[in-house]
């Protein structure tokens, strides 16, 4: 559809997220903002009045629903993007399978995998780099996990990152030679260097990609966690550059040590992806109490306490809000100690901490952080997806750790604000699976209504990237925002949100996705 300085939507069945008119007909934008809602009557005369006919645009929701515009409050939009040129992995059954979907590789560069999930694997674990080695000898391999918390390489790239056995992270198997995988430090080092090496053209690609996907799914907005050890810094300015110019609004994280920088950029916020611990699938989720099915680790706290309180008070200092990523309860713990020992008596506004995913999080904690005014953007695809019996969350943690993961309604009761996000794509950008998810997650006392699903991806998502006042509700002088959906995520039988399909997607007035089943009335 062609961009349009009017646009007015009739018929529907509008949910503005605000409590003086819950429920209209119809809406108009002009110039990017909202400035009317009420009965399709009145609508329609307005938008004939601006003389609109030429310039503007009418659309006939035939009872459609409208909410605001989606939001995806932890998205990695460069991971994402480059992820959908790499080889998918996610489906493997064996090593044996994994090898071959690499060794079928085209061209003469780099094999890149992604999404690999050693806990659908029947040998429980990954490719050994002299498997690799053996498949591919004259290529460099690398292959990130599913959650990111760990990469795979062949010799030959293990070579070209400079790694070494003494490397820390660097795991070593038989002999004491490394076996290809690669955490912490090692990471961090070969995911900078693969990502250093892409270009500014691949870069913007991938951003375009990522941003169109999501307007797909009625996002307008994503908090895109970028840089720092778990992707590169390169790709910072390049997306500033071009973040206006894509189908959703980008709300940036820049997860380096550097506040100094962040201000520089521009940037109200800081970190996303400073990660405390790791993920579960990887068993790098710091707990007191070890794995279940590795009763020799407990996972690993990244940082010591000494560092985020550092980080923290350079937050307070500079007028930052700052988020961690904390899924084990021992990261959340820290967190949340460390925040309120450098908080002490002093006022910060609400907010300011900001915490991703913490998804396992002890009563004290929730209540602590509810205390707090901490602010939380969680993953309900995590345990929709990747818990319950049978799963590799229960095999990890055991079925009393694993049931109290991801409390969305006890975290809801203690007054946590929780923004609704994917990691994409560690799990899909789709926030009405996020809904459906939140709605009927594996356990039913960690369930939310359908009302808390919705704030989650629209109203509390803006409140807690502190983009409120503009965003996240459909009311007079906000932005012209929105997404036109085939059914009511409110009113449809619970176990049929995830099956609701986008028919329109709205940034600032101009369409960026389309179904194609809406009518231009004349």
């Amino acid at each position: 559809m062609a961009m349009t300085d009017v646009l007015a939507l009739v018929n529907g069945k509008i949910r503005t997220m605000e409590g003086s008119l819950p429920i209209c007909e119809a809406i108009m934008i002009e110039r990017g903002k909202i400035t009317a809602l009420g009965r399709s009557e009145d609508i329609k005369r307005r938008f004939r009045g601006l003389g609109a006919e030429d310039a503007g645009m009418l659309l006939e929701l035939g009872g459609r629903t409208v909410v605001p515009g989606f939001h995806d409050c932890h998205v990695h939009i460069m991971g994402t993007g480059l992820n959908s040129l790499g080889i998918d992995m996610y489906d493997c059954e064996d090593v044996a399978g994994a090898i071959e979907k690499l060794r079928a590789a085209p061209g003469s560069g780099w094999v890149f995998g992604k999404r690999l999930d050693e806990s659908r694997l029947r040998e429980k674990r990954p490719p050994l780099m002299s498997e690799l080695d053996s498949a591919v000898p004259d290529r460099p391999v690398y292959i990130v996990d599913r959650g990111w918390h760990y990469t795979l390489v062949n010799s030959v790239a293990f070579a070209q990152f400079g790694l070494s056995a003494n490397t820390p992270g660097v795991c070593l198997g038989d002999g004491g030679r490394p076996n290809g995988r690669l955490h912490e430090k090692a990471n961090s080092i070969a995911k900078m260097s693969f990502f250093e090496q892409q270009d500014e053209k691949t870069r913007v690609s991938a951003f375009r990609h990522t941003a169109s996907l999501a307007a797909s799914k009625g996002c307008t907005t994503i908090h895109c966690m970028e840089g720092g050890s778990l992707f590169s810094d390169s790709d910072i300015p390049v997306l500033l550059r071009v973040k206006d110019g894509l189908d959703t609004h980008v709300t940036l994280y820049w997860a380096i040590e550097d506040e100094k920088a962040v201000i520089g950029a521009g940037l109200p916020v800081w970190g996303g992806d400073i990660t405390l611990d790791g993920a579960i699938g990887s068993r790098t989720a710091a707990f007191s109490a070890p794995y279940d099915d590795a009763p020799d680790t407990r996972g690993k706290l990244y940082y010591t306490d000494a560092q985020v309180r550092s980080l923290i008070r350079r937050a307070l200092d500079s007028g930052l809000q700052i988020a961690f990523h904390a899924i084990g309860q021992k990261a959340i713990c820290q967190a949340l100690a460390c925040y309120e020992s450098e908080l002490g008596g002093e006022g910060a506004r609400y907010g300011q901490l900001r915490i991703e995913h913490f998804g396992f999080p002890s009563q004290e904690d929730i209540g602590q952080a509810g205390r707090l005014g901490v602010v939380v953007s969680s993953q309900p695809s995590f345990t929709f997806l990747r818990g319950g019996p049978g799963t590799v969350y229960r095999s990890r943690l055991g079925e009393a750790r694993e049931r109290g993961g991801y409390p969305h309604r006890r975290m809801l009761d203690a007054g946590i604000a929780i923004g609704g996000g994917s990691d994409s794509d560690v799990t899909p950008i789709d926030p009405l699976l996020g809904m459906h998810a939140a709605v009927s997650p594996p356990y039913p006392e960690n369930a939310v209504t359908p009302g808390e699903a919705l704030e989650m991806f629209t109203s509390h998502a803006a409140l807690i990237a502190g983009e409120h006042e503009y965003k996240g509700t459909l009311r007079e002088g906000k932005l012209g925002d929105l997404t036109v959906l085939s059914d009511d995520p409110l009113t449809a039988p619970a176990a049929s949100i995830k099956d609701i399909s986008v028919c329109l997607t709205v940034k600032e007035g101009q369409v960026t996705y389309s179904s194609g089943d809406l009518k231009i009335k004349t």
